[in-house]
């Protein structure tokens, strides 16, 4: 074999490994779940773009977004069948405010809530429409809402006590009459519910990505200079991939804690720092072992009951028990499992035979 078919070889041969968009596509997508288990899957990331790696992040973050926000649209929208439901069986009674005067359904006084919140403070709200209840005892409530036959009394610690006739409701509300029964409070609730699934996913997509990726950013810059300190010269490219990918393991740990009941604060900071540093020391020993080596982003599908159940688990919350122990289970065999062929595949499978002893 001549030097130029030697050339023509090689560059086929790693051509094969990532090329095109299949490629692109395999490594985006095991970014999910290899950095769960995989030293090579940290080498090879800290070696590729940073851009690739945030595009990855927000990607991750926002779909994690999505799912938190779908699952918090559905409880919302699921209330309003429930609101219908207490109307029919008369358990919220119907109000008709018409040309200033409240009337009524059902046995009053109606009194919906009568009791204190979080910070200590006591709420009422109520309808009396036959004069039983003529105000708001300021003594015994620090909040509190009371409809009357041609009243709304109002209290709160902000603006005191106040009494505003139902005859100027018409004229804030523009509308006369003004019914609150079933069909009116359940589409009432339907917009709400819809104006808050929006704001929720702003928010959440908030936390999770922007105020997440700065987090990672800053963590990155100290690492970065302890490391420049110990090897000059170092890149910070290699030190924020491995913190954008580092996150993947650490929400699946934090989830698996919070769902346990063991919420302490800063625990998922903590996991991402473990994997962080682990990713750093694969990433920086023997740098060049990964030549050559293929990838085999096919393990990744080991992570997928995983994935599946913890998205089953968001909209269905498994059963404290058997619920819990599924989720653990699955998710370190997935970790075993991954670090097992990892392993094999290294010290076995790629082992280059010794080349034979010629005498």
């Amino acid at each position: 074999m001549d030097e130029n078919q030697v050339v023509d070889v090689i560059p086929v041969q790693r051509s094969n490994e990532a090329a095109g968009c299949l490629g692109e596509a395999g490594w985006f997508a095991s970014g999910a779940v290899l950095p769960l288990g995989s030293l090579s899957f940290y080498r090879r990331a800290g070696q590729r773009s940073v851009g690739g790696a945030i595009l990855f992040f927000v990607a991750f973050t926002l779909l994690i977004s999505m799912l938190v926000t779908i699952n918090f649209g559905a409880e919302m929208f699921s209330a309003r069948d429930g609101i219908q439901q207490a109307y029919a069986d008369g358990d919220i009674p119907e109000i008709t405010i018409s040309h200033g005067v409240a009337e009524v359904s059902g046995v009053q006084p109606f009194i919906f809530l009568n009791d204190s919140d979080s910070n200590g403070e006591r709420i009422f709200v109520a309808v009396d429409t036959s004069g039983k209840i003529r105000e708001i005892d300021q003594k015994r409530f620090d909040q509190g809402f009371l409809l009357t036959r041609t009243e709304l009394h109002m209290l709160n610690p902000q603006n005191g006590y106040q009494v505003l006739p139902l005859s100027e409701l018409h004229t804030l509300l523009s509308r006369d009459p003004i019914i609150i029964n079933a069909e009116t409070v359940s589409s009432f609730w339907a917009g709400m519910s819809v104006l808050m699934v929006v704001l929720a996913f702003l928010g959440i997509s908030l936390w999770y990505t922007v105020v997440r990726l700065m987090i990672i950013a800053t963590i990155a810059l100290v690492l970065w200079g302890i490391i420049s300190l110990m090897r000059p010269n170092t890149g910070f490219g290699p030190v924020i991939i491995t913190g954008l990918y580092a996150i993947v393991p650490a929400i699946y740990l934090s989830h698996l804690f919070s769902r346990s009941g063991i919420g302490l604060p800063g625990l998922q900071t903590l996991f991402l720092l473990g994997f962080w540093v682990i990713g750093l020391v694969a990433s920086f020993v023997d740098l060049n072992d990964t030549e050559g080596r293929p990838m085999r982003l096919w393990t990744a599908l080991i992570g997928l009951p995983m994935l599946i159940l913890f998205v089953v688990d968001l909209f269905w919350n498994f059963p404290s028990t058997g619920g819990l122990v599924a989720l653990w289970g699955v998710t370190l065999l997935t970790g075993l499992t991954l670090v097992g062929l990892r392993l094999y595949f290294r010290f076995f499978a790629d082992r280059k035979p010794e080349p034979p002893v010629t005498g």
